[in-house]
């Protein structure tokens, strides 16, 4: 009689082993026959006419990234409520910087060029917009230019160069003069 437990717990551990085979197999296959497609035009007409006058314009000083989310760049301070934190990740919610500038050598975020679409009715930066709250109160400079089949590189150019300037960072009240400054953990590594 005992055998016949055996015999059920057995045919208990086939099944369970069984299940357990088959069950990722039927996700795997699933995810194998969702439909996709790749976008090959990564940039709108008026977008890639502004990287290319924009890659001209501001040399070698600094590196574009485009459509990077406003998440991937800004988070709340460490001080601030869960309330606060809130309404700043749903403010950032599905929102992307046309274009992202990073300063060459150590690849920080140097300021945001966005393409202000035409037909929107809209000011260029009206105070109430999402994307100007974001990037001021990061302390984050912001460019904005009107989309156009033409774009004059010269005067990209000192817009960059006027509102993105080389300063220390300031962290509000984290320190006595708030002032962060760039430390080598390393030089074995640096040829000089």
């Amino acid at each position: 009689m005992y055998w016949l437990w055996y015999l059920y717990g057995l045919a208990a551990l086939l099944a369970v082993g069984w299940l357990i085979r088959a069950i990722p197999r039927r996700k795997l296959k699933r995810a194998r026959t969702m439909p996709c497609q790749i976008k090959r035009i990564l940039f709108s007409p008026e977008e890639h006419a502004l990287f290319a006058v924009l890659k001209s314009a501001i040399g070698n000083e600094f590196e574009i990234f485009a459509k990077i989310r406003a998440s991937d760049i800004l988070s709340p301070h460490p001080g601030i409520g869960r309330r606060e934190a809130g309404e700043l990740y749903q403010s950032m919610a599905g929102r992307r910087f046309t274009f992202v500038l990073c300063h060459k050598p150590d690849l920080s975020v140097a300021g945001i060029v966005e393409l202000a679409e035409h037909g929107t009715g809209r000011k260029l930066q009206e105070p109430d917009d999402p994307v100007v709250l974001l990037c001021h109160a990061a302390g984050l400079p912001l460019i904005r230019i009107p989309a156009s089949p033409y774009y004059d590189t010269g005067e990209i150019a000192r817009q960059v160069k006027d509102e993105i300037r080389r300063e220390p960072v300031f962290v509000h009240g984290d320190s006595e003069s708030g002032r962060i400054e760039p430390r080598i953990s390393s030089l074995e590594d640096l040829k000089f």
